[in-house]
C-alpha cells in the first residue's frame, strides 16, 4: 500500500529556540539591532514570507489531525500579512529598537538571492491559521537575546561572536 504524504513549503522561520538559528533573517536582524546597533543591507526590496517557529509545530499537528483531507497535497505555510521586503522588516524592528541605525546600499549583491511572495491561502482554507505575528516574534527575540547575549563569553562561547557590548 502506497503512503500519501503532506508536503509543505515553509516561509522563512523566526523565533527563539534552544538552538538559535542566527542565519535566519528576522533572528539575525534583531540580533544585530541589539548588539551592533547598525546594519548594512543589500537589495532592500527583496521580499520574503515569514513564519514563527511555534507555528511550524502547530501546522504539523493540524496536518496530522486533518490527514485524510490534506494528504497528497502541497501547501505554503507562512504569515499571509508578511510578504514584506527587508526594508519593511527592518522598519518593524526599528519600532522596538529605535536606536538601530540602518544603511542601504547596492554596492554589493546579497549572496542569498531568495526574493519571493507566496500565498498561504490553500493551508488557511483547511482551517489552519498562524497564532504568532511578526511583532510577537520580534518582542520574543529581544527578550531572549537580553538573556543570552550577556552570557556569550562563557556559556555560549562557540555559538556566538565575541566582543559585543554587555549592556543591551
Amino acid at each position: 500500500m502506497k503512503h500519501q504524504q503532506f508536503v509543505s513549503d515553509f516561509a522563512t522561520v523566526f523565533g527563539s529556540s534552544l538552538r538559535m538559528r542566527m542565519d535566519l533573517l528576522v533572528n539575525e536582524f534583531v540580533y544585530k539591532a541589539l548588539t551592533d546597533k547598525y546594519i548594512v543591507v543589500f537589495e532592500k526590496d527583496f521580499k520574503r514570507n515569514f513564519l514563527h517557529i511555534q507555528d511550524v509545530g502547530r501546522v504539523f499537528t493540524h496536518a496530522l489531525l486533518n490527514y485524510d483531507t490534506m494528504k497528497g497535497n502541497a501547501y505554503n505555510v507562512g504569515l499571509s500579512d508578511c510578504n514584506i521586503s527587508k526594508e519593511e522588516l527592518l522598519n518593524v524592528i526599528q519600532k522596538y529598537i529605535p536606536e538601530f541605525a540602518i544603511t542601504y546600499t547596492d554596492f554589493y549583491k546579497d549572496p542569498d538571492k531568495r526574493n519571493y511572495m507566496v500565498s498561504n491561502k490553500k493551508i488557511e482554507l483547511t482551517g489552519w491559521k498562524p497564532e504568532y505575528t511578526l511583532d510577537d516574534g520580534i518582542k520574543e527575540l529581544i527578550n531572549a537575546y537580553r538573556v543570552i547575549v550577556p552570557r556569550m563569553s562563557s556559556e555560549f562561547r562557540n555559538g556566538f561572536p565575541l566582543g559585543y557590548p554587555q549592556n543591551i
